[in-house]
């Protein structure tokens, strides 16, 4: 399969690395990034969490041709944001597409009906999926509600969740677990600030991290008197709050606090479906535990056999990381088995191939 893969300069945790899987499952002359994407390509725009693959920049009348030419067996509408959306629609008046692709990364749930409504999208990926179908009845208030009736569009969405690119995470070897507990992140949830007030009050536990402030949470800052109390822990040094700073520093620091952890914590901010930090806990053979992802994630983590998931309000934290820093054998054979299951289902490369599979099946 070919695939015409529309992006944007946007970094983006579910198209990125899918790009990667792609390149690699299918040979990087299958699979065309248009524009071209620096990030893919070019080392001083190297992110921290992608490895590269070669490229080749085309113009819009290159693209143009192979598309005339039938190239391409696939266009992958691989961005929701307007920008790619703007070059797609400069494409698409010209000259007939193949099928089309959307992968819907947007931290929400709403179906992008203006997206539906002008492209022929035979397959919708969607990010934050929560439409878990239980019963016919279930099935109709969803495609009433979220998909205003079109049932063939509920059909053919399926949820495309997060990976993780393996190779772009640094090695430490046999490394230590000198921190019993960490946790560190973007103060995008309430939960979150929540989260290390209780780990870094445990007496007698080692507890590394705290969360960091970026304008956007503000409104966090506002309803939780959590930030009051939590001055000397809301971080200047965590990973970086804008794409631009991101783009310049990989977190080493970041990566090796997490190796170095017993146990680590990971919990959504904004949107519904589990952050980077979700997988790479688990990918730096530590033992995770989260909140439950509202969104649907195929082949997720195992409660109790891949992971530890706690209440929704963190009521039982405290307790779960106490619990499992006495019992050494099932924490080790949870981050193991943990590790395996990653290996198995949520890399770029198994994501691909997920991408690929409910493809050919719906075209």
């Amino acid at each position: 399969m070919r695939i015409l893969f529309l992006t944007d300069d946007a970094l983006d945790y579910v198209s990125d690395p899918l790009y990667v899987g792609l390149s690699r499952i299918l040979g990087d002359e299958q699979v065309v990034d248009y524009p071209y994407k620096p990030c893919f390509h070019d080392p001083e725009a190297k992110p921290w969490f992608l490895t590269q693959r070669p490229g080749k920049k085309y113009d819009r009348e290159e693209i143009a041709d192979l598309l005339r030419d039938r190239f391409f067996d696939l266009v992958c509408l691989a961005s929701f944001r307007q920008e790619c959306l703007d070059e797609c629609a400069r494409l698409f008046g010209r000259i007939p597409f193949p099928p089309m692709a959307f992968v819907d990364g947007g931290d929400d749930v709403r179906i992008r009906h203006d997206v539906v409504g002008r492209y022929p999208i035979k397959v919708y990926f969607k990010r934050d999926y929560v439409w878990r179908r239980r019963n016919q009845l279930c099935d109709l208030g969803i495609q009433a509600w979220a998909f205003r009736g079109d049932r063939r569009l509920f059909e053919r969405t399926f949820p495309l969740p997060l990976s993780i690119v393996m190779e772009a995470l640094p090695d430490f070897g046999g490394m230590g677990k000198e921190i019993d507990v960490s946790y560190r992140g973007r103060a995008s949830h309430p939960n979150r600030v929540k989260a290390v007030e209780i780990l870094s009050r445990m007496e007698g536990v080692r507890f590394s991290g705290g969360v960091y402030a970026s304008p956007g949470d503000r409104k966090y800052k506002l309803k939780t008197g959590a930030f009051e109390r939590l001055r000397t822990k809301i971080l200047d040094d965590g990973p970086a709050s804008t794409a631009d700073q991101q783009k310049k520093q990989a977190p080493e620091a970041y990566y090796r606090e997490i190796a170095s952890s017993r146990i680590a914590v990971a919990l959504r901010g904004g949107g519904l479906t589990a952050s980077p930090r979700y997988y790479e806990i688990v990918a730096m053979k530590t033992m995770l535990i989260s909140d439950v992802p509202k969104a649907v994630i195929p082949n997720d983590f195992v409660d109790r056999r891949h992971a530890v998931f706690c209440k929704p309000d963190l009521s039982d934290l405290e307790t779960l990381v106490r619990y499992y820093l006495r019992h050494d054998a099932e924490r080790e054979a949870i981050a193991r088995d943990g590790y395996a299951h990653l290996l198995k289902y949520h890399t770029c490369e198994r994501r691909a191939e997920y991408f690929l599979d409910i493809c050919q099946r719906v075209l």
